[in-house]
């Protein structure tokens, strides 16, 4: 850019070129040379001295109104300083836009005066059409970057007087605007000093832009994630290496009803010394979570993870993240079973019938009674059961469920009462909700330990002298057998009366034909990814082959047969028929047309089904139990009926 083009080579080879007689040439004029082809090829008229008002475009001002206006009210002084520099020089400067329209304009006024004698003024198109290659159109291609061009080497007469340096980049008045800025310099005062001063001005520009644009920019940033933090559904607290809250979220607030100026400068030990636990993460840097803390005057219980804040591997600060009863569920469930991960919108109640029982369930979640569900095996009791559980207010407590057959006078003990180092299910239970699954198999030591239990909620702990107060709701599931063992005295009446305050009866899978096509493709849309299938939906005559069907083992059932058929299905496809009829056992357990005016003995067929997987699993009943889909006392019920009847497995 310091050695500009001698003027008489340029101008002999221009000639040349004009005239179709240019053949051999220095290379380092082959960039020259191809500007001028290609401002020939845009139509450039290279012997034109002045533009005339087609080429100008006034709508400019349409496009830039907004930004003149930033450009007048908040950087006046900057351009102000940028003319004055200019008018020393006897330079004149053109803002162009994105088509290379000139809209703004400032420097010597000798030479826009001059320059506007040309056309060249506000409103002018500076396209290689109109002037041919040079600078001012060529900066869009080299963004950031000072292009320059002089004398001789434009291809239009009107420019050959000047040297033209220019840079294209966001202007200053907004991100969103890019423009071209081009100086223009009498070649007569084109110096070493002056093209560096024009250089610097433009190349000032983009700092000029990094401090008023990007910094705000970057402010912005820091208020956009202070925001995201605002509205996280989580409650955060930021503290530092001091242990001196810096920072809560509005959550806060409105969760604990405590203003922020109420922690913000104090040390979290003393607001809230129930998180005195996270102050470790200070010393280890490593992450903390604890479920079930409880917090605030309330006593309700939350999830708290603590996450250290690190620089250069040294811990700065610590962001504590406090979570609702929703969000307990979802961490803490899988690994410990202690909270319920299932709500009513998990529930599908397409038929009538199932609709009404969601809606009793919901009522029965609003109260703080105890409540039986009864229904068949595999009818989803335990879904139903972590539902309410969610939607009633000690949704933020544990979930501990219980199967109840099997347990021994010693076990009972150990399980449901426990020590002070392991506290058994009655106190792991406090605060939230006990669910006994399968009642009716509960051992006549188990049904006097819960029968003491529901009168006052106190437990003492084996070897201990102290007891313990607990809040436990009661949730139960047992199956149409159990009014039977109230009958024969097996179970015991009293504690049947204090499980059964609200009651809701389950209906079998066979009698919701309605919900068999949801039910069919969530299990198959649930269990496909897990065996890397696409595969989303049964087919209707899947779905009908289903309904016909009498479903001792229910929704287990169900799921454990559409398990089985995705192994052989086709991947990218529905559900078909041919995929499912092995696992019904040709028409053994299907009601057909011709079979509807007889009874069909259903049991007959359950029987084969137990004996088919006692084979299977070479008599192991847990894995029996699992594979058909009920618990381990219903299956100990019907091998004890099949004894009844003489047939000893």
């Amino acid at each position: 850019m310091n050695d500009l083009p001698k003027n008489d080579v340029l101008k002999n080879l221009k000639q040349q070129f004009l005239n179709g007689n240019l053949v051999e040439y220095d290379h380092k004029y082959e960039k020259t040379v191809a500007s001028w082809e290609k401002s020939r090829a845009a139509g450039a008229d290279a012997h034109a001295v002045r533009l005339g008002e087609d080429c100008r475009d006034l709508h400019v001002f349409d496009r830039i109104d907004d930004i003149s206006k930033c450009h007048l009210a908040y950087f006046r002084d900057y351009y102000e300083s940028r003319s004055t520099a200019l008018e020393r020089m006897g330079g004149a400067m053109f803002y162009l836009d994105t088509q290379l329209v000139a809209f703004h304009k400032s420097g010597s006024a000798a030479l826009l005066k001059e320059l506007k004698a040309k056309g060249l003024r506000i409103g002018t198109r500076f396209s290689v059409e109109n002037v041919g290659v040079f600078a001012g159109n060529t900066a869009p291609e080299k963004p950031f970057v000072t292009c320059f061009s002089a004398g001789q080497g434009h291809y239009c007469d009107l420019l050959t007087p000047y040297a033209c340096i220019a840079r294209y980049g966001e202007t200053s008045a907004g991100p969103g605007f890019h423009a071209v800025t081009v100086i223009f310099l009498p070649l007569d005062k084109c110096f070493k000093n002056s093209l560096n001063s024009a250089t610097f001005m433009l190349e000032a520009g983009d700092f000029t832009y990094k401090n008023r644009i990007l910094y705000p920019h970057i402010e912005r940033r820091f208020h956009l994630l202070e925001q995201s933090v605002q509205c996280s559904t989580d409650i955060t607290l930021l503290v530092d290496d001091t242990g001196v809250v810096v920072f809560a979220n509005s959550r806060f607030e409105n969760e604990f009803d405590m203003h922020i100026t109420s922690i913000i400068g104090k040390a979290l030990r003393d607001s809230l010394p129930e998180l005195s636990f996270v102050m470790k993460a200070l010393r280890t840097g490593k992450e903390i979570s604890a479920g079930n803390i409880a917090l605030g005057s309330t006593g309700k219980r939350y999830y708290v993870e603590c996450l250290a804040i690190k620089e250069n591997d040294k811990v700065i600060g610590l962001k504590v993240s406090i979570k609702t009863a929703e969000q307990i569920r979802k961490y803490s469930a899988g690994a410990q079973r202690n909270n319920a991960v299932y709500n009513f919108q998990d529930i599908i109640a397409v038929s009538s019938g199932m609709k009404l029982v969601k809606s009793e369930a919901r009522t029965a979640a609003a109260s703080p009674a105890n409540v039986l569900i009864t229904g068949e095996s595999g009818t989803g009791k335990e879904l139903f059961a972590q539902a309410i559980h969610n939607a009633s207010p000690r949704f933020a407590g544990p979930f501990v469920p219980i199967s109840c057959g099997g347990f021994s006078r010693e076990t009972v003990d150990s399980i449901l009462i426990g020590t002070e180092k392991n506290p058994g299910k009655f106190i792991q239970a406090d605060g939230g909700t006990l669910f006994l699954d399968g009642i009716s198999e509960m051992s006549q030591d188990m049904q006097s330990f819960l029968l003491r239990f529901l009168e006052d909620g106190i437990v003492t702990p084996i070897g201990s002298r102290r007891s313990v107060q607990t809040d436990v709701r009661v949730i139960s599931a047992a199956g149409s057998e159990v009014l039977q063992k109230v009958k024969d005295g097996s179970f015991r009446l009293d504690l049947y009366y204090r499980l059964n305050v609200l009651r809701i009866d389950l209906p079998p899978l066979r009698e919701r034909q309605a919900d068999m096509q949801e039910l069919s493709n969530y299990f198959v849309t649930l269990l496909s990814a897990g065996y890397g299938k696409n595969i989303f939906s049964v087919s209707a005559e899947t779905v009908e082959r289903f309904k016909a069907n009498y479903w001792p083992g229910n929704l287990r059932q169900l799921r454990n047969i559409i398990e089985r058929s995705l192994l052989k299905a086709e991947d990218g496809r529905e559900l078909e028929i041919s995929d499912v009829c092995d696992d019904f056992g040709g028409e053994q357990t299907a009601v057909t047309s011709q079979e509807q005016g007889r009874t069909l003995d259903m049991r007959d067929a359950e029987t084969n089904r137990i004996l088919d997987a006692l084979l299977k699993h070479n008599g192991n009943k847990a894995k029996t139990a699992r594979y058909l889909g009920m618990s381990r006392g219903t299956l100990y019920n019907r091998l004890r009926e099949l004894e009844a009847n003489g047939i000893v497995l």
